[in-house]
């Protein structure tokens, strides 16, 4: 299976951006924030993650807080994170594969009217169309 995604509105209460999967499509994510550390320009999920709903999430880095975190843009999503942020999403997604158990984790940057993103590892099938 990998990875899929899929933006909500109101998944959980609010905005929410779900990646779901196995651990190798876990591990595939968390390999790629640590790639986007050295990256020099935006790249998108898409070698990895299926997305459910058609929605490209393009990820790109920044130096300062500000404008980071998952985004609408147009009819895509754009998630933009500091080199700190991305460092420490690869290792809460990385000990969540590795846990071999099910489970979530919130990938948040503390901004305001950021989307939320949501990993899930064994909670929801691959059929699933938040």
């Amino acid at each position: 299976m990998a990875l899929r995604s899929a933006y909500s509105p109101t998944l959980n209460g609010g905005p929410t951006v779900l990646l779901w999967g196995d651990a190798a499509g876990l591990n595939a994510l968390s390999d790629f924030l640590r790639k986007m550390l050295v990256a020099s320009g935006a790249m998108t999920l898409s070698d990895f993650c299926e997305p459910a709903d058609g929605r490209t999430i393009t990820v790109r880095m920044r130096a300062n807080r500000r404008d980071t975190g998952m985004r609408l843009n147009h009819e895509d999503l754009e998630w933009t994170l500091r080199p700190q942020v991305a460092d420490d999403f690869a290792e809460l997604v990385g000990a969540l594969a590795a846990s071999g158990k099910s489970g979530h984790q919130y990938l948040t940057c503390g901004v305001t009217d950021e989307i939320t993103v949501m990993i899930s590892h064994g909670e929801y099938p691959e059929s699933l169309r938040p």
